[in-house]
């Protein structure tokens, strides 16, 4: 039977590790490089860069509540940029009862290459002097 040095298993351990970060580092770095046709956010990408290929489309999909009076309107686009295609639609809750939260929709078509600001307001609609109620942001940068 032919003995191992101790410290040769450590070698073997560290050596083991690097390879496997080295891969991981590779593919990060080829997915991060990667531009999405079509990308959604959501209140939880307030505030954040998000990249979409030329042609594109964004999906922003805001929860709201009917029944408050308050509803998402789109307060500021770069118009060269992003267009938008239609009217907001809703995607009614899962389990309809009456107060129930929905979803509002709005679709982008991502026009040409640049760094675009989507900024959405929560407010009562006939309601014209008072600050929004909430805010959504997003910067876009079309690739």
């Amino acid at each position: 039977m032919r003995k191992t040095k101790p410290g040769s298993w450590i070698a073997a351990a560290l050596l083991t590790g690097s390879f496997l970060a080295a891969g991981n580092a590779c593919n990060r770095s080829a997915t991060e490089g990667k531009v999405e046709k079509t990308i959604t956010v959501t209140k939880a990408d307030h505030g954040k860069t998000v990249k979409v290929a030329a042609g594109g489309k964004i999906v922003v999909r805001l929860g709201w509540s009917p029944g408050t009076g308050f509803d998402w309107v789109l307060a500021k686009h770069d118009a060269t940029r992003l267009q938008q295609e239609g009217e907001a639609a809703t995607e009614p809750n899962k389990e309809p009862m009456p107060g129930a939260p929905e979803t509002r929709i709005f679709t982008f078509k991502a026009l040409q290459p640049g760094a675009a600001h989507l900024e959405f307001h929560s407010r009562r609609i006939w309601e014209k002097e008072p600050p929004p109620a909430d805010t959504f942001r997003v910067e876009v940068t079309v690739e």
